[in-house]
């Protein structure tokens, strides 16, 4: 897939975006660290836009769904899925069921994107913490 994992690129899972939206201490360290560092590549997936308004829907807050999305855009490269990445994060998702057998279809999208893009997955999702190229910081 892609290159070797560096600092300098992350990929932010949903739980990463809310804590960033909700200002909490989990997502203040993230902004210092890597929004508000020059040098570090912020990647989302798209399958975390869809998970964010779903929450923010449910929260009865989907006014706030088009400025969130917007931030999210300005802050970081927001990639799409394609063929090839659906295959993988359907082989991602079997292997991660192996440990968690709640890991999802999109736990497997945002591994392999982040994995396609060698960057670090920042992440406290079960499904997904142990796997080398993911932490939560």
């Amino acid at each position: 897939m892609g290159s070797g994992v560096t600092a300098s690129k992350v990929l932010f899972d949903t739980w990463a975006w809310w804590e960033v939206l909700q200002g909490s201490p989990a997502g203040a360290r993230l902004w210092r660290r890597y929004l508000d560092s020059s040098g570090v590549q912020v990647i989302t997936s798209a399958i975390s836009l869809g998970e964010l308004s779903a929450k923010l829907a449910s929260q009865g807050l989907e006014a706030s769904i088009p400025v969130t999305i917007s931030s999210i855009r300005r802050s970081s490269s927001v990639e799409d899925l394609t063929g090839d990445l659906a295959v993988e994060a359907g082989i991602l998702r079997t292997r991660l069921r192996r440990k968690v057998r709640s890991a999802s279809l999109a736990d497997g999208i945002v591994l392999a994107t982040a994995r396609q893009h060698g960057a670090r997955l920042i992440s406290i999702d079960p499904a997904l913490v142990g796997e080398p190229d993911v932490g939560a910081t």
